[in-house]
């Protein structure tokens, strides 16, 4: 059991190179693969910057970097919406949550739920953090009662602590130092914030417990209600996936730079300073020192893999070319289940990493889980050669992204259709029939284009309410679906106006026929409101394009409604 604990721990501290290397190539993103109506890409295309705050000292949320640059998670969110949208962000931090408040920016970023205004609309959330007690290591964590709680300012008081058994300070460090320093007795914080504070600066009083009190979503907040930025933020959002997330969490936790104190290089190499005073050799003086630098070195880097492996919830493995073995962690092995699936799971695993190219350090694959469904991971890998460049083996770690999987292959869906009638949209629409009057081949046959149009539709929102009307539309859509072929294309390109290309009909008479079939359902579809449609109808020629195709429907269709509306016209008819 040891000797596995200790691989696991080899696998984790050469995993965080990869992570350093891949990490930021995998948090990219293309802006193409976002759905953005044309108002908002309006006004994406007319907003200038927009100016961000949030409160300063919790890392890595959000913090100050030694050069006073703004840092953390929340800053690397923002700047993936920026690169998926094209808005622009400018960054500030404040020392209280009250300047945030009272500052006159358009968002806050890195909000945690409970610590918003009631008035202030939020974010779907970004982030999600269990809450963890910190407590000095004199306490018992048991009894709390009547104990001093360090509180940031602005924050509400968790349930069952008494006001004046608190004493606030201004931010998460500070309450994480006071209890460190016995000026408060514990205090509760975010597991990701806990931990950067605990690395970076060294605490030894101070204990952490995993708490399942007061979990935290942190959001973006808005101080006014702009509805097509939220809109626009709120889908940027659901584009970040939850792996990508993980490792822009992993590469921002990495980068804790560890303060050193004097009472803390006194308190830890107190042996070595009375040692170099009794007069040891300075060339053993300087192999010692050295020596230890590289194991507080090591020390240090074996609790950061430590804490971000559990922050991250990776699955690790270690594949041995040369015995063909593969290794897979405890975690991993109890989300596959039964020794069949495990088997399955090996024998699809060691293809993949057999087979696989050498500069190729990603790939995607489908394993079977233990509640008997099939999984979608992630696998993110790297070679380990050994001094004369031989493979000796293959580490990473694999990552479960059904989820992500099923969310982008839901996008990709609702990107294609009319979001109220399930046809195509306008924009895919006019993309399949142009690529249908492309591909035609056959100079005798023949195709049709219709467009149709509600009467009076205006009269029906203005008479019985748009809800009304949004009824007539969906139900319209259902007509269409029921009344032409499965191979015409159907869509919505206007509010009230719909098009249908048919490819390869045996004449104009039984296009009209549909069309009238058409008339006759909608018209009895809807109770209480009399429904009528004008259509027009072009064939198409062999020569024609789109925009020209269009215009020939266009004019008869007016010529149906010139006509008195609820009229079928064709273009040979004119």
């Amino acid at each position: 059991m040891i000797q596995h604990r200790q691989t696991l721990k080899n696998i984790s501290f050469i995993l965080l190179f990869i992570l350093l290397i891949i990490g930021l190539s995998n948090s990219s993103h293309a802006a193409s693969n976002i759905f953005l109506t044309e108002e908002e890409r309006a006004y994406i295309a007319k907003k200038g910057v927009i100016k961000a705050v949030s409160l300063d000292g919790v890392a890595p949320i959000q913090y100050s970097d030694k050069n006073k640059e703004v840092q953390g998670i929340s800053k690397r969110v923002l700047q993936e919406i920026s690169a998926i949208t094209g808005l622009t962000f400018e960054y500030t931090l404040y020392g209280s949550l009250r300047e945030v408040f009272e500052s006159n920016a358009e968002i806050a970023f890195g909000i945690p739920n409970n610590y918003a205004p009631p008035d202030m609309i939020l974010s779907k959330p970004y982030l999600r953090s269990e809450t963890i007690l910190y407590i000095n290591a004199a306490q018992d964590p048991n009894n709390l009662d009547n104990k001093i709680y360090a509180a940031v300012r602005g924050s509400a008081l968790p349930k069952g602590i008494k006001e004046e058994n608190s004493i606030y300070f201004e931010t998460r460090e500070q309450s994480l130092d006071a209890v460190e320093a016995g000026r408060a007795d514990y205090g509760y914080g975010n597991a990701y914030s806990v931990a950067f504070y605990t690395l970076q600066n060294g605490y030894k009083n101070l204990v952490t417990i995993p708490k399942g009190k007061e979990a935290r979503a942190y959001c973006i907040g808005f101080f006014h209600e702009d509805e097509i930025l939220i809109s626009i933020i709120n889908k940027a959002l659901s584009e970040i996936g939850e792996n990508q997330l993980q490792n822009l969490v992993l590469d921002v936790a990495a980068q804790v730079e560890r303060k050193i104190t004097f009472s803390m290089v006194i308190n830890r190499y107190g042996k070595e300073i009375t040692f170099i005073i009794i007069g040891v050799l300075s060339i053993l003086l300087f192999a010692i020192t050295s020596n230890v630098k590289a194991n507080k070195t090591l020390r240090m880097n074996n609790r950061r893999y430590e804490v971000l492996s559990e922050i991250s919830n990776e699955y690790l493995f270690e594949y041995f070319t040369k015995t063909n073995r593969l290794q897979l962690s405890e975690s991993f092995i109890q989300q596959i289940g039964t020794q069949e699936n495990l088997n399955e799971a090996n024998r699809i695993l060691k293809n993949m990493l057999a087979n696989t190219a050498a500069d190729r350090q990603y790939f995607e694959i489908k394993l079977p889980l233990a509640n008997g469904e099939v999984g979608i991971f992630k696998v993110i890998h790297l070679s380990v050669n050994d001094d004369n460049g031989n493979l000796v083996s293959i580490i990473g770690k694999v990552v479960n992204i059904s989820d992500e999987a099923a969310k982008r292959e839901e996008l990709a869906n609702k990107a294609l259709l009319d979001g109220l009638t399930g046809l195509y949209n306008a924009i895919t629409t006019k993309e399949l029939i142009q690529t249908a009057i492309c591909s035609r081949q056959e100079k005798q046959r023949i195709d049709a284009f219709i467009l149709i149009d509600l009467d009076y539709f205006k009269d029906i929102n203005d008479t019985h309410g748009h809800l009304a009307g949004d009824n007539v539309l969906l139900q319209l859509g259902k007509v269409l679906k029921q009344s032409f072929r499965t191979t015409d294309i159907i869509g919505r390109i206007g509010g009230d106006e719909f098009c249908i290309y048919m490819p390869n009909i045996p004449s104009l008479d039984f296009v009209k026929t549909r069309c009238q079939k058409v008339s006759t359902l909608i018209n009895t579809a809807i109770e209480d409101i009399p429904v009528t449609i004008s259509v027009g109808i072009t064939l198409v020629d062999q020569d024609m394009g789109y925009e020209e195709i269009f215009k020939s429907a266009d004019e008869v269709l007016y010529q149906a409604k010139r006509d008195g509306r609820n009229q079928i016209v064709a273009w040979v008819e004119k």
